[in-house]
């Protein structure tokens, strides 16, 4: 739904959202189907995912710096990749936080990181596989690609998802500084904070830059930083990228909230190049409080038209969104197609079908995470394999896929 930022209109979606909200879940799948089962148990697991050379690999990172190997569901002892000393990850919102293979990984052995260093900056860096042992990492090749230094405050909204779609490598950035965004920097087109960035990671012979710039991005040639592909987030830990049957490529960006919603976005890609998500002129579908933090006692307003959420979910409910991806199990046909997330705080899980407008068919999934040490379940990531299979990272160390039930085929 894109909506200009006229009273009319927010008053519209916001009691569009209020009647998703307080309605009844829609049809669900057979809630007694999917189950989970925990594969592996590491360190505060923070990310999982695949190389386009072998669907038999899963690489997990680990928030202490250390990116292991699953292979054929058993977990090897010696780590793809181990970076702990430049690693800091006092906290929750710190660490290793991503790792990316790009389509030509299986030539080059290429791939790169997203960490928060020593100094709390956040940093891309580019390593290369050990060719000779191909499940090992030559420690002496790294090379940084960006880093993006910490404003202020503890070290946190680092975002901390990084995919590939095509060439190009897209990060999300939070905008790290908390409480409510007091420098303005989701909004600030000089500053690479609260975006989603989007690169070319290799290096540019021609001028000696680490990295490139697609042409195609929205702010080359206009004011503002050209790496920026979408902006006015807080802390966008998660995206990714689904192509319907017969339609464009679309986009899933997930925003965690300040104190009062979280936020699912749903579009075309084309409609996320150069979006403004609103934060911090809006938290979900409501405006921001920002009190004292506000610069002049007023929030400042956009440049242009705001992308509205498809879902928001008040902190009565969770307290920080987690996204997935659209579900491609053909192990799990009662849930095949259906977009994903969960929550950090409550542990829930949820399923909608993915369509542009307001979500109307929100779904518990069935299953919920164990609790762990504190009696709770925080869902650090949702990742998937080569196989479109699901997995959830408990920060508590369990890794678990998600299975089909006894009355499902296997």
């Amino acid at each position: 739904m894109r909506l200009r930022a006229t009273p009319l209109a927010l008053a519209l979606v916001a009691l569009a959202a209020t009647l998703v909200a307080a309605a009844p879940a829609g049809a669900a799948p057979d809630p007694a189907a999917p189950e989970l089962q925990r594969i592996a148990r590491v360190k505060s697991p923070t990310y999982l995912t695949y190389a386009p050379d072998s669907k038999r690999i899963v690489y997990l990172a680990e928030r202490r710096g250390q990116v292991r190997v699953i292979l054929r569901g058993r977990l090897l002892a010696r780590p793809f990749l181990n970076i702990r000393k430049q690693v800091k990850s006092d906290w929750v919102e710190q660490g290793l936080l991503a790792v990316a293979f790009p389509p030509d990984f299986a030539q080059t052995g290429r791939y790169y990181v997203q960490y928060t260093d020593r100094r709390g900056d956040v940093r891309i860096d580019e390593f290369r596989r050990n060719a000779k042992r191909p499940l090992t990492t030559l420690a002496a090749s790294r090379r940084t690609v960006l880093r993006i230094r910490q404003p202020i405050g503890t070290g946190g909204h680092n975002g901390g998802q990084m995919r590939f779609f095509g060439r190009d490598l897209y990060i999300a950035i939070g905008d790290g500084n908390d409480p409510g965004d007091a420098l303005n920097l989701s909004q600030d087109l000089d500053s690479l904070r609260g975006k989603i960035l989007r690169i070319d990671p290799r290096a540019d012979e021609t001028n000696g830059r680490t990295y490139r710039i697609p042409a195609g991005n929205p702010f080359v040639g206009e004011p503002g930083r050209d790496e920026i592909f979408a902006y006015g987030l807080r802390n966008p830990h998660s995206f990714a990228f689904y192509t319907p049957p017969g339609s464009e490529p679309h986009m899933v960006v997930t925003d965690v909230g300040q104190e009062r919603y979280e936020e699912i976005n749903y579009l075309p890609l084309d409609e996320a190049l150069g979006a403004n998500f609103g934060w911090k002129l809006y938290e979900g579908l409501s405006t921001y409080d920002c009190g004292l933090l506000c610069p002049n006692g007023g929030l400042p307003m956009p440049s242009g038209p705001l992308t509205w959420p498809e879902y928001v979910y008040p902190h009565s409910v969770g307290c920080a969104v987690i996204g997935g991806p659209v579900i491609a199990d053909p192990a799990l046909p009662a849930l095949t197609g259906r977009l994903i997330w969960g929550d950090f705080c409550s542990g829930t899980l949820s399923t909608t079908p993915p369509l542009t407008g307001l979500f109307n068919d929100v779904a518990p999934l069935g299953v919920s995470l164990p609790a762990g040490d504190a009696q709770s379940a925080p869902l650090n990531r949702i990742g998937e394999d080569g196989w479109g299979r699901v997995y959830f990272l408990s920060n508590w160390g369990g890794v678990f896929r998600l299975m089909p039930g006894s009355t499902l085929p296997r």
